[in-house]
């Protein structure tokens, strides 16, 4: 909604502000520049090719497309080892197939032309490409593990290149490219040094360029090598024949480009490529170009691992990877005045923060409603720019209120029960939720609907080994019935008090702040607190986090020494120490597979204990709610639908995720096709968690600010700052203002 506003501002003040810095870079005409930054060069005299253009801006609609360039080639390949543009300016790439065949493709005539065909040398270390003469060059590794750089035209016969810096113990070769003027440039890492070589292909002689230590992408164009610092946005230009600084730009990048990214220097732009998009930043300009970044297209997969991008003469950017399948793709993205431009209107889905299962959801979304904008706008912008969390939920209140909100919430962090309550979210009941943890999908459910909708959840568990501490356990009714156990270090082990607070609170937080109306339950705050801070007088924890560690990772430090636990947030340690071993873990544990590992990979049998904390709480984790103020109501309730759609077994097995999914079963069984009982663990069925899911029944208060305000005061008990009257009366003060802001 607001975001549509501001999008058309912003393309009207477009016309109107002259555009430069883009010195032979590719623009085409409609597109836009969505950020504004700049670039400083120094260190060197400054040539011709830093000096800036002005770039004509026209009124041509259209938009950039994805064509697959891979359904019209001979074959699939498993891999693709080189792309680039030949010297006539033609687009050639290098295919690797399952059977070790080698294909030299050259896109001609709007058809793919097999240049060159040979076979993979015997001992060929992936590092490999192909000259248009049909000469072979590739990094190959003999038995002894050594590496050399060879070349040949018969795959059975090839001949060595001396390169001294391959030849040392610590060697490892990162790519092999070969370049418009013919030349062979290899990067390699030799210990804390970066070689950069270049082979002439006439007289088989290397050049070897070695200075210093550089992280990020590597470039040769045009007799000279870019590269940056390590972990740094500093690009240096390098003379290709001594290495000397030629010159060196401070480029305007969120981050530094990873080594493995898809980049490239052309026409004195760098062009790189990820899941954003297609970006270029002209090396002596003042702004930062980003293209093709419909999420519909292959890039905005997380599936899809990009590899190597090139510019043609046309001005469409050709990008390679490898699919989920792993097959390697490549897409070309070119402007199409006559493409049609997403009429649909534009949905905006605000998250506090990104995560897999969004991104994957958006990319769906977006390939299946092509008439769409699909808009995410992320909270932790704000924070990374010196909001604070209430900071950001405020202002974020004050849009939806003012009726400019986004129009699908990531209500995790927020306050869902006030929304709820304020009946400002549209009911989800018609989402299929079939199939799914039942007690989990409906715990924002009532006789009227369905206002939110949890797409992860966290159990608050507790766990033990031994049959006598399973015997207390399972008489506990309530926090302060686990105290003594709590207390006892060989038990229960906490690192650090912030540790304590993050596995208890969640199943706390139920009963201190009801679901059902807004205030304070006085006494089970107390109960919290003063079980809490039994705790940590019992187990002399002193530090907030692991000194070693810092935020995040917790370390208990004490006469004993340290202890290491993985905030997951979980203690889950049985195994710890041989002198300290933990028979007892409770906590949030964040997925499926996780849980299984801490649970049976250190003992290799089954707890004999499996419970839900006190309250049978569990966490509502990316859960999703619709504004029904909102003028896409149908389609955010679209996008909801689709999100639990993208709860497969392929997804779960791309990555770790905060939670499980409430989709029953799917994580189970891509967990059992790793853990299958061959190791002679228990499988992960064993553990039957199905069962003790079914046993929960409360949400958690997922309030970010009001989790902070409890914490904030919690630390000053903990460490003796204020004493427990303080502490519940400084909390029940903040909560009462805190509430009367949500009116």
């Amino acid at each position: 909604m607001k975001t549509m506003r501001a999008k058309a501002l912003a393309s009207l003040l477009a016309g109107f502000v002259t555009l430069a810095g883009f010195s032979g870079c590719h623009a085409s005409s409609a597109a836009m520049f969505s950020e504004s930054a700049t670039i400083s060069a120094s260190s060197a005299p400054q040539d011709s090719a830093s000096s800036t253009t002005q770039i004509s801006q026209t009124s041509e609609a259209g938009t950039y497309v994805q064509d697959d360039m891979t359904e019209l080639m001979p074959q699939t390949y498993a891999y693709f080892t080189d792309l680039r543009l030949s010297a006539d300016g033609a687009v050639e790439v290098v295919g690797l197939s399952q059977s070790g065949g080698i294909q030299l493709l050259r896109w001609t005539d709007d058809v793919w032309e097999t240049a060159v065909e040979s076979s993979q040398p015997a001992v060929a270390n992936g590092a490999l490409t192909v000259a248009a003469d049909g000469t072979l060059w590739t990094v190959c590794r003999d038995d002894s593990g050594a590496y050399t750089l060879q070349s040949g035209t018969d795959p059975a016969a090839m001949q060595t290149i001396p390169v001294e810096a391959l030849s040392q113990e610590e060697a490892l070769p990162i790519g092999l490219r070969l370049a418009a003027d013919g030349k062979i440039f290899l990067t390699a890492q030799v210990g804390e040094t970066t070689v950069f070589v270049l082979v002439d292909p006439a007289t088989r002689q290397a050049t070897t360029v070695t200075p210093g230590f550089y992280g990020s992408p590597a470039f040769y164009a045009e007799g000279s090598i870019y590269t940056f610092a390590a972990g740094s946005t500093s690009l240096s230009v390098l003379d290709a024949t001594n290495g000397r600084v030629l010159q060196q730009y401070s480029l305007p990048l969120a981050e530094p480009l990873a080594r493995a990214s898809a980049a490239a220097i052309q026409q004195n732009c760098l062009i790189w490529a990820d899941s954003n998009g297609i970006h270029q930043i002209a090396l002596g300009g003042t702004l930062q170009q980003n293209l093709a970044d419909n999420r519909s297209f292959a890039l905005a997969s997380s599936s899809f691992i990009v590899q190597q991008i090139v510019l043609d003469g046309q001005g469409n950017y050709w990008v390679s990877g490898v699919n989920a399948g792993g097959q390697a793709q490549i897409y070309r993205y070119r402007y199409d005045t006559q493409a049609a431009v997403a009429s649909g209107g534009e949905l905006v889905v605000w998250a506090m923060e990104d995560s897999l299962l969004l991104r994957e959801t958006v990319n769906t979304y977006a390939s299946e409603h092509p008439e769409q904008t699909v808009t995410v706008e992320y909270g932790q912008d704000s924070l990374d720019n010196g909001m604070t969390v209430d900071d950001v939920i405020r202002t974020l209140n004050v849009e939806i209120f003012a009726g400019e909100g986004p129009d699908v919430l990531v209500l995790d962090g927020l306050p869902v029960e006030s929304y709820i309550r304020q009946g400002i979210l549209a009911d989800l009941s018609n989402i299929d939720t079939s199939n799914c943890y039942e007690n989990i999908v409906h715990c924002y459910a009532d006789e009227s609907g369905c206002w939110a909708l949890p797409l992860l959840f966290r159990p608050s568990l507790v766990y033990c080994q031994s049959e006598e501490n399973k015997a207390r356990l399972s008489e506990a009714q309530n926090l302060t019935d686990l105290q003594d156990l709590l207390c006892v270090k060989s038990n229960f082990h906490y690192d650090g008090y912030y540790n304590l607070f993050s596995e208890l609170y969640p199943a706390a937080s139920a009963s201190i702040f009801a679901v059902e109306g807004e205030g304070v339950n006085e006494d089970a705050l107390r109960e919290f607190l003063s079980v809490t801070k039994a705790v940590v007088d019992a187990q002399q924890i002193s530090a907030e986090y692991d000194p070693l560690f810092g935020d995040g990772e917790d370390t208990a430090s004490g006469d004993d020494g340290q202890h290491l636990a993985v905030d997951i947030p979980v203690s889950m340690n049985w195994y710890g120490r041989a002198q300290d071993p933990a028979d007892c873990a409770a906590g949030n544990p964040s997925d499926y597979l996780l849980t299984y590992i801490y649970m049976v990979s250190e003992t290799g049998s089954v707890p004999a204990l499996i419970r839900p904390l006190p309250g049978d709480v569990f966490t509502p984790v990316m859960t999703m709610g619709v504004l029904n103020t909102s003028d896409q109501v149908d389609a955010g309730v679209a996008f909801v639908g689709t999100m639990l759609d993208c709860e497969t077994e392929d997804l779960a097995g791309r990555g770790s995720f905060n939670g499980y999914f409430v989709r029953q079963g799917v994580q189970l069984a891509k967990v059992s096709q790793r853990y299958d009982g061959t190791d002679g663990n228990p499988t992960p069925s064993e553990l039957n968690l199905d069962a003790v899911m079914a046993q929960l029944t409360t949400p958690s208060n997922t309030d970010l600010s009001l989790r902070e305000l409890v914490y904030e005061n919690a630390a000053q008990l903990y460490t003796g700052v204020q004493d427990l009257e303080t502490t519940v009366a400084n909390i029940l003060q903040r909560t009462d203002l805190y509430y009367a802001e949500q009116q």
